[in-house]
């Protein structure tokens, strides 16, 4: 088919097309995303983060939706494609319903019916867009991935963050651009991540990020943007990131509402300025789009869904993302398969400095660990 790639990235190009256009769906339908927003439970809630951490169908359909396409194009990864949630949402008369995307239309709505308490209606137009295919030309991305790559799938995983920032998507806020050109909250915060790795070694091989609520026309409807970047060692360099460096303004770091108040004085008293954003994929992409200098998080509140996908566009671009925090050091950080073990397992538990230039992420590790 024409304008369809048939490399790993493209797959995960237009299947992270197919996964906004869900989002898109999902959020401008006040009902259908009220009907099945939940609390996460346990050991797939964040609380080191937030105090109610939460996921909505859209998460559970769009990690489906993406793993079910990967594995079409690429049956060998079937078993290697991992993702942040479970594929189970309970119901509004408490029924635990495990989401699954058919091959066709009709095996889907069977299953999102049961969902949604048999609201036809809704189940259908979700079931549909499962189901859409996209070509790339239809995509908001500045260039197109190339026709291959080289990658042992053999030794290839897959993460997936189906809705980073979940809570911005939630609550539905749209907040303006800052001065420095990037936003602290609202929908624009909200990314879909897929990141690609090497299971032996952990290191990143290549990212896909869509941003599902990029811009809005005259009548509020949404639109989105994609970017893609490979950094296996024969092709890395490879990339559709435009150039946003904000060579004329001050040094900007990005960092979490949650980070302690000791960090972000002894940025400050460095020269930095200090500013936050919602999502750790959004505060990454800014990072690897060049409107900040760097992204730092002493946390343990980012997992390999969150990181991976942008890591690999910024290691593409000479930067890295790596331990923050003593005694991890200066160590990048690596990714493992996901196996039975409760989501702790892939925690940055030693937080983050990501940055495209290497001397700052050394000069903000050791302010950090001064």
């Amino acid at each position: 088919m024409p304008g369809v790639p048939q490399s790993l990235v493209g797959c995960a190009l237009l299947a992270s097309e197919t996964a906004a256009d869900i989002a898109r769906r999902c959020r401008s339908d006040t009902r259908l995303l009220s009907l099945l927003v939940q609390e996460k439970c346990g050991d797939d809630a964040n609380h080191s983060r937030f105090a109610r951490d939460f996921k909505t169908l859209a998460d559970v359909l769009v990690q489906c939706v993406v793993a079910k396409r990967i594995g079409q194009q690429f049956p060998e990864l079937n078993d290697s494609v991992y993702g942040e949630e479970n594929d189970t949402i309970q119901n509004n008369v408490g029924r635990d319903v495990t989401i699954r995307v058919g091959d066709t239309v009709d095996e889907t709505l069977e299953c999102l019916c049961e969902a949604l308490d048999n609201d036809l209606e809704s189940a259908r137009s979700l079931a549909e867009a499962a189901h859409r295919q996209f070509t790339v030309d239809q995509l908001n991305v500045d260039l197109v991935p190339p026709d291959s790559e080289v990658l042992d799938l053999t030794k290839v995983g897959i993460w997936i963050d189906p809705i980073d920032s979940t809570n911005e998507y939630i609550s539905g806020n749209v907040e303006a651009e800052n001065e420095f050109g990037f936003h602290s909250s609202g929908l624009h915060c909200v990314t879909i991540n897929i990141g690609v790795f090497d299971k032996e070694t952990g290191k990143p091989l290549a990212g896909v990020i869509n941003q599902p609520f990029y811009m809005r026309d005259a009548d509020k409807r949404w639109s989105g943007r994609c970017y893609w970047a490979l950094c296996n060692q024969q092709q890395k360099g490879l990339h559709s990131l435009p150039t946003f460096v904000n060579e004329n303004k001050p040094d900007v770091i990005v960092t979490s509402s949650s980070e302690c108040e000791a960090v972000t004085t002894s940025l400050r008293q460095s020269g930095y300025t200090v500013l936050t954003a919602a999502g750790a994929g959004y505060k990454l992409l800014c990072v690897a789009l060049g409107a900040v200098r760097a992204y730092v998080l002493t946390k343990d509140s980012t997992f390999a869904w969150d990181t991976c996908a942008a890591h690999a566009m910024i290691v593409s671009l000479g930067g890295n993302a790596c331990h923050c925090v003593r005694p991890a050091g200066l160590e990048p950080l690596t990714y493992s398969p996901k196996t039975l073990s409760g989501n702790r397992t892939y925690c940055n538990a030693a937080g983050i400095i990501a940055s495209r230039h290497p001397q700052t992420v050394q000069k903000v590790h050791a302010l950090i660990n001064d």
